[in-house]
């Protein structure tokens, strides 16, 4: 072993048994945060502003959050390449979303031509850049706790914004940023005229806050109030973010969201209560597929009985079971590049339907980048977890290990209610960034082994 290398793992060392002696007093490594979470930080923030925030640059509409993504995944790709040969972890993701990135664009550029590649460049970008900064950004040396636990303290700031709409009676948000920048979007402003569901249910307004719709408020709330209670569940921080996420899902008057938050608390409580268990994720697996294999062989509208298995109203099963019907032959007759991002799917011939919308994410993608480019997405998040359960491995702190949990219980709600639930804009980042943090997580587990070993070597 030469002596660059002996350094190397004697610093990998020295940052596990730093860890290993705070976690004893019961909290996380405390420390000075290192710059590339001080950068991680700030993106999060962004990725929050405001849609009408977005500024044009030539024919592009960017966000801060997309600039800030650009720049930073260059600087993580630096980094990456500046890594000797042990200090690198090949996860499964690192590869898979890389390959997303160019799979839509290159669907969109068969479709769409250039249009197409402009409108998909800057998809791909979100998506497989905020994945990039959230896996390299961060080392053995770093604490992605502290990242996970300011995203937590991050969305009750979210949450107090949003509980403005239903106390104003109006899009609280949208309202004061149209006053500033004079941004406007029409379908706002029609389904506000009407008074429709996209803002109204139950007689009042739907909490929204800076999202680009309740169901995605909803969405991020339980996201993050699954990752609270779960990571951080030995603390009343964590009950308190969940408490207050609940009340988020609840304001927006979102279904899904809801049904979301009982499977990824349920999930989180299965984890709690069977510490010993560790086949606990398989027979949740096999139930899982149990269940599906029933439903689609006996059930006549699948989408129907799941979705009401769910305690989703039956209105709005038979809604999603409708768009699946109409959009599967789409994808069918489209299979390897889809329709693209503007394609007409004459979504008219079916009677159920009464607007454009996919309220399924997964057949969107499918919709606008093939089946390869939504299987590619969704292998992204669920390969980021294929180097098994590290919450076990000795060389993380419990408070690491569990978020490791935390974050493949919020890959699995994403990955059920992207089924009956679009996902874009805001939420299409976060599910990258979730993903990025579960890989990264799991290569420090891998580091700190390898540098521990060879300590005692």
């Amino acid at each position: 072993m030469n002596r660059k290398s002996l350094e190397l793992n004697q610093g990998f060392q020295l940052a596990y048994l730093q860890d290993r002696q705070q976690s004893l007093v019961g909290r996380a490594a405390e420390g000075t945060p290192s710059n590339s979470e001080l950068y991680l930080k700030l993106l999060l923030v962004t990725i929050f502003l405001p849609e009408g925030l977005s500024f044009f640059i030539g024919d592009f509409r960017l966000t801060v959050a997309r600039v800030l993504i650009c720049v930073m995944s260059i600087a993580a790709i630096s980094r990456l390449s500046q890594r000797g040969r042990g200090a690198v972890v090949c996860v499964p993701s690192d590869i898979v979303a890389p390959l997303a990135g160019i799979w839509m664009m290159l669907a969109a550029t068969v479709t769409d031509g250039l249009t197409g590649l402009k409108g998909a460049g800057i998809e791909a970008i979100s998506f497989t850049g905020a994945y990039l900064c959230f896996r390299y950004l961060l080392g053995p040396r770093d604490n992605p706790v502290r990242v996970a636990r300011f995203s937590c303290k991050l969305i009750l700031v979210v949450i107090g914004v949003a509980l403005l709409d239903p106390l104003t009676d109006r899009p609280f948000t949208y309202d004061f940023i149209k006053g500033i920048t004079g941004y406007v979007k029409p379908s706002y402003e029609d389904a506000l005229a009407l008074r429709s569901e996209t803002f109204f249910r139950n007689g009042g307004i739907r909490a929204m806050g800076p999202m680009e719709h309740s169901i995605l408020f909803g969405a991020v709330c339980v996201w993050f109030g699954t990752l609270a209670f779960t990571t951080f569940r030995t603390r009343v921080f964590g009950w308190v973010v969940a408490g207050i996420a609940l009340v988020g899902v609840l304001v927006s008057q979102a279904r899904s969201p809801l049904l979301a938050y009982v499977i990824g608390f349920a999930l989180a409580i299965l984890y709690a209560a069977t510490p010993r268990f560790t086949k606990r994720w398989k027979l949740v697996g096999l139930a899982v597929t149990v269940l599906l294999v029933v439903v689609f062989t006996f059930s006549g509208k699948p989408v129907v009985t799941l979705v009401r298995l769910g305690g989703v109203s039956a209105e709005a099963a038979w809604y999603r079971q409708a768009i699946w019907e109409a959009g599967g032959p789409v994808v069918l007759a489209s299979p390897i590049f889809g329709i693209g991002l503007n394609g007409d799917w004459n979504w008219q011939s079916h009677g159920a339907l009464v607007s454009a919308s996919v309220d399924a994410f997964w057949l969107g993608a499918a919709m606008n980048y093939g089946i390869p480019g939504s299987a590619l997405i969704l292998f992204t998040l669920v390969s980021s977890c294929w180097l098994g359960a590290i919450d076990r491995s000795p060389y993380l702190t419990p408070e690491e290990g569990r978020l490791s949990v935390a974050l493949g219980i919020v890959i699995a709600t994403i990955v059920f209610v992207g089924f009956i639930v679009h996902f874009w804009g805001i939420c299409f980042i976060l599910i990258a960034v979730f993903a990025g943090m579960r890989a990264n997580l799991a290569e420090i587990a891998v580091l700190r082994e390898r540098a521990a070993r060879a300590a005692e070597t």
